[in-house]
């Protein structure tokens, strides 16, 4: 009797995902561009190297963490987030936030944002596992985090979860749950960084695993409201996109590689800002089935943060592009054997010409790193 009430209900996870790929909405015209200043190359002092470089968390307090984000807020200050528990998709995993204070120049310590337990009262419903968290400072200050949550099932069966915060990250709204889809709201993931549009809207690169793969646009305006969504991919290869603008109307999404995609970073392009996307396309760069990280630097070009190899996560790189297509690499960053990983690289722009890294270090600490573009340009 339990088989038969179990295969009823993957026969209806499996028609409701069937429904949700086929009936979702179509593309909507976008009724926006792209924020110069997600595009447009800024002319920097030239500076001396710079970087900086540290452990964001003690060693197996708690045990496991992953999937870092961070943000830079107006005056200065630095947010970081990741999640953390005994294991990923544990029940005790919760959302972990330090701070770097530009004022006393020193890092506050870690705090949890939330957990599965104050999620779960917050949107009335149960909560089984979340994580990947993404924080974002939008042009009027405010700050956002979206991460993922799971009440039934793996990570396929995700629904994205917003706070929000308007006194810099110190105090947060209750969670509220994005409605992305029409039929039990399932599989929607988030991994890049949000985008701002000339209007003041926000676009956020999503994806979805159940059944196939396939990347989205969720178009939000100033109030964070879910307005409508853009397809970006058609073929079932990519996951967890990153967006970069490169003109007002154009713009190219990179692309952690899935299924029988080959080893490699792929990418496609937009040419109405967002509203319609071309066919997937390998790069050149290798890719282990890992994220990627890519912006726009404070000189134009383009810097990505990658796992340079097809069969494992044991390396972590910087290269740069004037294109999107065609790499130079730049830094090893870090370089280990066997079972070592390095992964998740999340990249940002800073506010002084300047960047910030984080990424997960052997799932076993968070690192961040801080540089500028003459670091990135000196001969090592």
């Amino acid at each position: 009797m339990f088989t038969t009430r179990l295969n009823l209900i993957y026969l209806a996870l499996l028609i409701t995902a069937l429904l949700t790929l086929f009936l979702a909405p179509q593309n909507k015209p976008v009724s926006s561009t792209f924020a110069e200043d997600e595009y447009h190359s800024a002319i920097w002092p030239e500076e001396s190297p710079a970087v900086y470089a540290r452990f964001l968390n003690t060693p197996d307090k708690p045990p496991s963490v992953h999937a870092g984000s961070v943000t830079q807020l107006d005056n200065g200050d630095v947010l970081a987030v990741w999640f953390a528990g005994s294991r990923e998709g544990a029940a005790d995993v919760a959302i972990y936030s330090r701070r770097y204070r530009a004022d006393i120049n020193k890092w506050t310590p870690p705090i949890v944002i939330t957990d599965r337990e104050r999620t779960a009262r917050e949107l009335g419903r149960y909560i089984r596992k979340l994580g990947n968290p993404v924080i974002y400072t939008d042009a009027q200050g405010g700050v956002w985090l979206y991460y993922v949550t799971v009440s039934v099932g793996g990570w396929a069966g995700s629904s994205i979860t917003v706070k929000y915060s308007d006194n810099g990250g110190r105090r947060w709204s209750p969670a509220r749950r994005l409605i992305t889809s029409p039929f039990m709201n399932l599989s929607t993931l988030v991994k890049g960084s949000p985008v701002r549009m000339e209007d003041g809207q926000l676009v956020l690169p999503v994806y979805h695993e159940m059944i196939t793969k396939f990347g989205e646009l969720l178009h939000f305006d100033q109030q964070g409201q879910l307005l409508y969504k853009t397809r970006m991919t058609q073929d079932p290869e990519a996951l967890q996109p990153w967006l970069v603008p490169t003109s007002s109307n154009s713009g190219q999404a990179f692309y952690r590689r899935a299924g029988n995609a080959p080893p490699r970073v792929l990418i496609n392009e937009t040419s109405n800002g967002g509203g319609n996307w071309s066919s997937l396309r390998a790069t050149e760069e290798a890719n282990p089935g890992a994220a990627v990280s890519v912006i726009r630097t404070h000189t134009g070009k383009m810097l990505m943060a990658y796992n340079p190899t097809s069969g494992n996560r044991n390396q972590l790189a910087l290269a740069s592009s004037t294109d999107g297509k065609h790499w130079q690499h730049l830094r090893t960053l870090e370089s280990g054997e066997g079972d070592n990983e390095f992964s998740y690289p999340y990249l940002a722009r800073g506010n002084a010409g300047d960047y910030h890294l984080i990424y997960t270090w052997n799932r076993r600490l968070m690192r961040y790193m801080r540089f500028n573009d003459a670091w990135l340009e000196a001969e090592q």
